[in-house]
């Protein structure tokens, strides 16, 4: 995830950690940030850019979902990054999240890595609490 965040810095990173029923973690799989192309395309739809948001193509996530269930996985984090910002869980990164008022996924949690000139700051997880997706603890950051 780290090399992924600091890979892609200055635009933010996205990607996902599968793993087994009983919550073990076996891949950390990178997923494609599109969010410059749609902002190229059409600014006035899409203000932001790739430096303070992004966009996953949903077939790229359908195949993943697809793929991880073949292999009777499951879905146990996602992880983005945070260029030159701290590490919080942001109204889009929320409506990204939940949809009717309950988890898109329900079981995942959410990583923010905080990238800050070029280096890993910190990574905090934000878990489900049954109305919001609140801090639940920090990752160890190599230094």
């Amino acid at each position: 995830m780290y090399d992924h965040a600091l890979e892609e810095y200055p635009s933010e990173c996205i990607g996902v950690i599968t793993g087994l029923p009983d919550n073990s973690a076996k891949e950390v799989s990178r997923l494609t940030n599109s969010q410059n192309d749609l902002h190229a395309q059409d600014p006035a739809h899409f203000g932001r850019d790739a430096r303070t948001g992004y966009f996953v193509d949903p077939k790229e996530v359908f195949n993943l979902i697809r793929d991880t269930e073949k292999r009777g996985e499951k879905i146990l984090a996602f992880y983005h990054s945070h260029p030159d910002h701290d590490a919080y869980f942001s109204k889009e990164d929320f409506a990204g999240a939940v949809m009717w008022g309950e988890p898109v996924y329900p079981g995942a949690v959410y990583i923010v890595i905080s990238v800050l000139d070029g280096a890993v700051k910190e990574a905090v997880l934000f878990s489900w609490d049954g109305k919001e997706y609140s801090p639940s603890g920090k990752l160890p950051v190599e230094s």
